[in-house]
């Protein structure tokens, strides 16, 4: 059951999304990011060079653009419960297998509790949930929230809480029932390569749900402010003398 929508509400004013806190409070972000647009090498430097950018702002990526990704965010685990609700005869666990979840580019983290809390609806057994990114710096904040989240009546997920650094492009354990993804598919070098690799790893009858921005879009959908991510990449292409947009990927994503 594949689930995807683009973000088609605006939450947002643009004030509100401090992008110039985010960028200016990390030179090295800026730079890095630089360096991987005008990268010709191989993956695994450019992957190498991704990692170090995100996790050179980890901390103010979970302080300020987390809060202002809420919604969003919410509407795709909203998404994600009413999916589970419908087929909660797939994630019974009579032979005693517990649900498991692979949340991919999970940042710090803030996906992995929720998730966890809808699938125990569907089992006396807790679920797996795995939450991965490529930042290492990323999983070092992803691990702080689970011990701090996972305290008082919360405290029965923190064993089933993992996050670990992996590459979203190619997940590298499975098979899972749900594969969850909010924001990260925008930013990967193949957009619809890694979405394939995703399905590949999901139980028959599971469930993926993913958010993303639109490429190339000026606006946020439904809304007049402007597409942060398109407007960040049309500021990096300008500063490297490119002048070609995106590839429309979005549009083969069925």
């Amino acid at each position: 059951d594949l689930q995807s929508f683009s973000t088609e509400s605006s939450y947002f004013h643009s004030q509100m999304w401090h992008l110039q806190l985010l960028f200016a409070s990390s030179t090295r972000y800026v730079g890095s990011y630089v360096r991987l647009m005008s990268h010709n090498s191989n993956n695994s430097s450019r992957a190498k060079i991704l990692a170090e950018s995100w996790s050179a702002i980890s901390n103010e990526y979970e302080k300020v653009l987390v809060p202002r990704f809420a919604p969003w965010t919410q509407d795709a685990l909203d998404a994600l419960r009413v999916a589970v609700n419908k087929d909660m005869e797939c994630f019974a666990d009579d032979d005693g297998t517990p649900c498991r979840a692979l949340v991919l580019c999970c940042g710090p983290g803030h996906e992995l509790l929720p998730i966890a809390k809808i699938l125990s609806s569907t089992s006396t057994s807790l679920p797996t949930v795995v939450g991965s990114d490529l930042a290492p710096g990323m999983i070092e904040v992803a691990r702080e929230r689970i011990r701090a989240e996972c305290q008082n009546d919360d405290e029965i997920y923190k064993e089933c809480l993992i996050a670990e650094v992996d590459d979203a492009m190619d997940p590298s354990s499975g098979p899972y029932h749900v594969v969850f993804s909010a924001f990260g598919l925008q930013q990967l070098p193949s957009p619809i390569r890694a979405v394939r690799s995703w399905l590949n790893v999901i139980e028959p009858g599971g469930i993926c749900v993913f958010i993303y921005w639109p490429p190339n879009s000026p606006k946020i959908p439904g809304g007049d402010d402007a597409n942060p991510f398109s407007l960040w990449g049309e500021l990096v292409r300008r500063k490297l003398g490119k002048q070609d947009k995106q590839d429309q990927w979005d549009e083969n994503i069925d």
